[in-house]
């Protein structure tokens, strides 16, 4: 069975690497908005983000360490492989409790 029709957007989520944000210093004086390149395979992606999400996503990933971090780029993919409308989201990973010995 096939069924074709239309949608207004194309919401994406990229689960990206944490490492380029650990220990990256960005300066007060840094612009509101940051450009943020994603590649997948031979693709790229850019992302128009706030700086603020940015500097959250650096301090979770120096507080827990890059490899404990899950940073998630959410957003509206549009023409030219361009995400707008796009969020940056850092989420610390906790270790599974109670398991049984």
């Amino acid at each position: 069975m096939k069924i074709a029709t239309s949608a207004r957007k194309l919401k994406v989520t990229a689960v990206i690497e944490a490492t380029p944000f650990a220990r990256l210093h960005i300066p007060d004086t840094a612009p509101a908005r940051t450009e943020l390149v994603i590649k997948i395979d031979a693709r790229l992606f850019s992302v128009d983000l706030a700086t603020k999400s940015v500097r959250k996503a650096v301090q979770d990933a120096d507080e827990s360490g890059a490899d404990n971090v899950i940073l998630l780029v959410q957003g509206v993919l549009t023409a030219g492989d361009r995400i707008e409308e796009a969020g940056l989201v850092a989420n610390v990973k906790v270790a599974a409790s109670g398991a049984a010995a």
